[in-house]
């Protein structure tokens, strides 16, 4: 199978946009394998992305008045750590995979390695990468006369340190915020589903999105708070991004990502003429689903729908920032604290 080109996801930076994955090559350890491999290589990517669309969300603690509005793009990225730029490779996690060592350009074997680079690892030459044995069983069980072996460089990662100081996944987003009653404001993310076809008319790429987000102001419910200098919410917020992506449309092979997130927090802010500083603590959850539909032929036998799994991650959440608004123009950014740290900046037009 040649190799398919992925639009992981709607990314902001072209080299980080497209991954070149052989499908083909992973299947050939057969299905179970193929899932644990191509989840430690694309862990990373996953993660960032989901923890990128939980950001963004609010630049202030004070909601909307009563129909006031913004319209707000932002950038996000996600910093991926050190510790998900390598996954390691076990040999005893795998039925039909064997990690055979380094392959120098003599072709001779090296010492055997069992870390290899994730999508956001390192771009290593195959001289640096663990070349991995797929056996496939083509006959009896314990007859191993007609077993299929092939040979093949583990993947390796896009590289992004040695372009850029730092390794982070991109994500962008446009929000819309709207006052209702009770100092409540409704956030609201939607794209409805964007289609684009081959010169066949064979459908290529489809993406939607949909995020609901709710803040609301405290101080009104607790005596005596109204008087205080700042702004104190709660907010809570779901969002949630589908992409299917035609692999090969002529032969029905696609792939499909959806990535869902929550984000509950408390929220604080305190403005001073232009400026407002804000923060926020609280629990972000983000899951990543990821199937590989179609019929695949490869030297070890033919696949149907292949590979499903899923990541999901939950944890603590800090984050702070500052905002600019000058007449109904707004600029803001802020850093948030959590496994996988996001830096978003944005700008939009706000009317209070």
């Amino acid at each position: 199978m040649k190799k398919l080109i992925i639009l992981l996801f709607v990314a902001i930076a072209p080299f980080v946009g497209k991954a070149q994955i052989d499908f083909g090559s992973f299947l050939e350890a057969g299905t179970a394998d193929a899932e644990k491999l191509l989840e430690g290589y694309l862990e990373p990517a996953f993660l960032g992305f989901g923890y990128g669309i939980n950001s963004g969300w609010y630049n202030t603690a004070k909601p909307h008045k009563l129909l006031g509005f913004d319209i707000t793009p932002t950038v996000t990225f996600a910093f991926v750590p050190s510790s998900a730029e390598l996954f390691t490779i076990d040999d005893s996690e795998f039925t039909n995979i064997e990690v055979i060592g380094t392959i120098d350009e003599n072709g001779n074997i090296g010492a055997p390695i069992n870390q290899t680079p994730t999508l956001f690892g390192p771009n290593l030459p195959n001289s640096e990468l663990p070349f991995l044995r797929y056996t496939s069983d083509n006959g009896t069980p314990g007859d191993t006369s007609d077993d299929t072996q092939v040979d093949i460089s583990a993947p390796t990662g896009l590289g992004i340190k040695e372009t850029i100081p730092f390794n982070a996944v991109p994500s962008g987003m446009v929000q819309v915020g709207i006052g209702l009653m009770k100092n409540t404001e409704l956030k609201l993310r939607i794209i409805p589903k964007q289609e684009a076809t081959n010169d066949a008319g064979e459908t290529e790429f489809e993406f939607e999105m949909l995020g609901v987000g709710i803040m609301h102001d405290l101080k009104q419910w607790v005596p005596g708070f109204k008087q205080l200098p700042i702004d104190v919410s709660g907010f809570i917020g779901w969002n949630r991004i589908t992409t299917t992506i035609a692999l090969e449309p002529s032969l029905d092979q696609f792939a499909t990502f959806e990535t869902s997130s929550f984000n509950l927090q408390g929220l604080i802010s305190k403005k001073l003429a232009v400026l407002t500083l804000f923060a926020g603590a609280g629990v972000g959850t983000t899951r990543t689903t990821f199937d590989l539909l179609g019929e695949y032929e490869t030297e070890a036998g033919t696949f149907v729908d292949p590979i499903s799994f899923d990541f999901t991650s939950t944890g603590p959440r800090i984050n702070l920032g500052f905002r600019l608004k000058l007449l109904i123009l707004t600029l803001h950014a802020d850093y948030a604290i959590q496994k996988y740290s996001t830096l978003t900046t944005g700008v939009g037009i706000s009317i209070r």
